[in-house]
């Protein structure tokens, strides 16, 4: 049996959109850093997937410094999302669990609304402990 490797890792900072291949990546107690720290999640704040929503595997995140995220998708004009000021938080469910997060701009949820046809709410997670 030969020698373990890696020949590459993705960080997807949306979970269910496109990820991006970085030069490197930086290992966390919970995961790769920026990796699925953002979500979107429909009205009763269940988490949106590729499953029922394929478009989402069309829609690219990059990361940004600082964990804002920049949205891209055929078609239609980039999305800058700053990381949202804690000012409330929103219940996400994620299969089973439940975790605290901050909803995005009004613009993010826009954006992303219309992209996929359906309304979304863009979330931050809070608390990187409790990965999706």
């Amino acid at each position: 049996m030969g020698n373990p490797s890696l020949h590459s890792i993705h960080v997807h900072p949306l979970k269910a959109a496109r990820g991006f291949a970085p030069d490197e990546a930086v290992v966390e107690p919970w995961g790769l850093a920026g990796d699925r720290r953002w979500v979107l999640v429909d009205g009763s704040g269940k988490v949106i997937t590729q499953r029922p929503h394929p478009r989402m595997a069309l829609a690219a995140a990059g990361l940004l410094p600082g964990g804002g995220l920049l949205l891209s998708a055929s078609g239609r004009t980039p999305l800058t999302v700053p990381v949202p000021e804690p000012t409330g938080t929103v219940t996400v469910e994620i299969w089973r669990d439940k975790v605290e997060g901050v909803p995005a701009d009004a613009a993010a949820h826009a954006w992303f609304s219309d992209y996929l046809g359906i309304p979304v709410r863009l979330v931050d997670l809070e608390d990187p402990a409790d990965p999706p």
